[in-house]
């Protein structure tokens, strides 16, 4: 296995992922996300827990109707491949710019985690987070 090699395979997957986002494209979606009953996903609003692609589609979908102008941008990216080349996790800082329902924002250093398999050649998604961090420490240490 070329370590590098999937490295770069798994960082091309991740850019596909981000200009989904951009052109809002269901299709291109549904092949970068694995279509599992058992698929993890953490948004960045309480209620975005889901299980399986299905529910996670439909609210996939939600923020595409509502979304336009979107302009996504990843920084800091960490890749790591298993060692068994079936496998790898990813890091990274996402900044994004959207109007949504008519309201502009201005998202920076989104925390993106996610994992990813190889599954027959291809790196798909099967676990995502992503979280906006608190300014300051949220419990003092």
């Amino acid at each position: 296995m070329d370590v590098e090699a999937e490295k770069v395979a798994v960082k091309t997957v991740l850019d596909e992922w981000i200009h989904c986002f951009e052109t809002e494209d269901m299709e291109s979606v549904s092949k970068i996300i694995a279509p599992d009953d058992d698929l993890v996903v953490f948004g960045t609003d309480a209620a975005e827990h889901f299980i399986g692609w299905e529910p996670f589609k439909e609210s996939l979908q939600n923020q595409f109707d509502a979304a336009e102008n979107v302009d996504a941008s990843i920084r800091e990216e960490v890749v790591k491949v298993h060692k068994s080349g079936e496998a790898a996790w990813i890091s990274c800082l996402l900044d994004m710019e959207v109007t949504s329902l008519g309201e502009s924002f201005s998202l920076e250093g989104m925390r993106l985690t996610g994992v990813m398999e190889k599954r027959n050649g291809n790196w798909v998604i099967v676990q995502l987070h992503v979280s906006v961090p608190v300014a300051g420490q949220a419990v003092k240490y």
